[in-house]
């Protein structure tokens, strides 16, 4: 914004403020190139990339160094043909970097500011106006980055959304360990209805609030942030299960714990889940990890060696949300799965829609074939719990049995004598 701190003064030039568009790219391979091959390889192909932008570019506009990381065209919408520009942009992009006699391909992301997308300039010099399209078009760069796109446009993006995600990430950074809380949500069994578990639920509360993990996950998830959060909820959900475990007198109470992709690239994850087991005397058998199946794991990575550790230590691996993609079978094929959880589409649906109906018996019956734990969710309704059992589920979880709740507020159940 005008005068915002880290503004950056940019050659306008003689370009009228109300035709003054912005073009900028982001050289995302670069780094990669600097890693394979060393520093002095990843400028070359830097400058290398400059020069053939700038001789591309030619007189339609003009191409400098906005930041480190973005490579900025200021154009004059009024005489060059912007659209005709972006596209040719975008084939140059989408060709081979010559440097010497290697050839290398730069994978970048195109972020365009229109002259209508900011106000105004507040100056004579239109350099604010400048800065701020800048700004609008680093923005659009890193809507097209997230969104896995090679082009995005300034208007689709909302510049104090991205304020309040950088701000949201300083809040996050300080509240691990203070404003972070579990809530636990009971988990059935479908026969007798009786809890034999929790999943436990991140809830951070803000000035008396408390915020759901929709409100900020994502913004951890951006960050290394997920990575301390993750470690601090694992630890204070064993350490709950052993206290309800000691005073239920029920050592077969086990406790849920969820887990995305990122958090098991955690390398050291499984040695902290060991040692904090340990500490509380927990069978790491009463311990499900839950990762969701959108969270696409290959059989090869990091995360899947994660989750052979954590099966090794004899915890429950379960597969959330069952029903929304397309990898239920390969997670079943690929990795140690113990129990299955429906999500709630197919599970509220079921009894009026017969294909999903027969998506859910197909999936429960080749479950109990397969020796696994099927948990229907989001289970609301008494009249809900015959057809349960018809379709085979073993257990079942949802507000018919319990909203989640802080620690203090549950009674766990004892041990049948």
């Amino acid at each position: 914004m005008p005068g915002s701190p880290g503004s950056v003064s940019l050659p306008v030039g003689s370009i009228p403020d109300e035709h003054l568009a912005v073009v900028a790219i982001r050289m995302e391979a670069a780094d990669r190139i600097a890693a394979a091959f060393g520093p002095g390889a990843g400028s070359a192909v830097r400058g290398a990339t400059m020069a053939a932008l700038a001789e591309l570019v030619g007189s339609r506009g003009t191409v400098v160094r906005a930041t480190p990381d973005h490579v900025a065209i200021l154009v004059d919408s009024s005489v060059a043909d912007l659209d005709d520009l972006v596209k040719a942009l975008s084939r140059r992009l989408a060709a081979t970097i010559d440097v010497g006699d290697v050839s290398y391909f730069v994978q970048t992301h195109i972020g365009v500011a229109l002259p209508d997308d900011v106000p105004p300039g507040t100056d004579a010099t239109g350099t604010h106006r400048a800065d701020d399209l800048m700004q609008a078009a680093i923005a659009a760069v890193h809507s097209a980055f997230t969104r896995g796109a090679h082009l995005a446009y300034a208007s689709e993006v909302s510049i104090t959304n991205l304020q309040r995600e950088v701000e949201l990430a300083a809040e996050l950074a300080t509240a691990v360990g203070e404003a972070f809380t579990l809530h636990y949500q009971p988990i059935v069994t479908v026969d007798g209805l009786e809890t034999v578990g929790y999943e436990s639920l991140l809830r951070w509360t803000v000035d008396n609030r408390v915020r759901l993990p929709g409100t900020f996950l994502d913004a951890a998830e951006e960050t290394s942030l997920i990575v301390p959060i993750g470690r601090w909820g694992v630890g204070e959900a064993i350490r709950q299960l052993a206290v309800w475990q000691t005073e239920s007198g029920n050592p077969a109470l086990f406790m849920s714990v969820n887990f995305s992709s990122q958090q098991l690239f955690d390398r050291d994850l499984a040695a902290h889940i060991s040692a904090t087991l340990a500490q509380h005397s927990v069978d790491g058998a009463t311990l499900w990890i839950e990762v969701t199946e959108r969270d696409m794991i290959t059989a090869d990575s990091p995360a899947s060696a994660t989750i052979h550790e954590l099966a090794a230590l004899g915890c429950v691996i379960c597969v959330d949300d069952l029903g929304t993609g397309y990898a239920a079978l390969r997670y079943m094929v690929d990795h140690p799965i113990s129990v299955a959880k429906i999500d709630r589409s197919l599970v509220a649906d079921m009894g009026d829609d017969p294909t999903k109906r027969s998506i859910v018996e197909t999936v429960c019956r080749l479950s109990d074939e397969l020796g696994i734990v099927s948990v229907a969710e989001g289970v609301e309704d008494r009249s809900q719990v015959p057809l349960l059992k018809q379709v085979g589920f073993t257990h079942a979880q949802g507000y018919l049995f319990g909203r989640p709740e802080p620690a203090p507020s549950i009674t766990p159940p004892a041990t049948r004598v």
